[in-house]
């Protein structure tokens, strides 16, 4: 039976990246989208205090879906001005097998869509949001 990983990875064609230039660690000054797995996962770790409830609205505003998908995601900082769990220049999840799914397939080439709703449709993050509501 394939996984909610591996099922994200054929609909988005993406393979899992581990590179670590400075374009890729930009991308942790938002937090990454989690499937419901991957909360689960940081709740079982004892991450419960660093997730919230929230809304995710871009397939909304481009026209993708037609309300927003309710999730629980990763925290951001104001502090550090970044995800909760970017510390030190680096995830801080990585290495203990607990990073987001969009974060472990977000790579700095993976913005040559043509145009906005193909951004949003072929996107990782809408991949990954989907799971909140299939």
């Amino acid at each position: 039976m394939e996984s909610t990983f591996q099922k994200i990875i054929r609909k988005t064609g993406m393979k899992q990246s581990f590179c670590k230039c400075n374009l890729c660690k930009k991308q942790c000054y938002t937090p990454c989208l989690a499937t419901p797995e991957d909360i689960k996962k940081l709740i079982d770790a004892g991450y419960a205090d660093r997730l919230a409830e929230t809304d995710w609205y871009v397939g909304k505003l481009m026209g993708v879906i037609d309300k927003p998908i309710p999730m629980i995601q990763p925290l951001f900082d104001d502090s550090k001005g970044s995800c909760t769990f970017f510390t030190d220049g680096l995830c801080e999840l990585h290495d203990k097998g607990l990073k987001p799914t969009e974060g472990k397939l977000s790579h700095h080439s993976t913005n040559g869509f043509k145009n906005k709703r193909e951004i949003v449709k072929k996107s990782i993050a809408f991949a990954v949001a989907r799971e909140w509501i299939e």
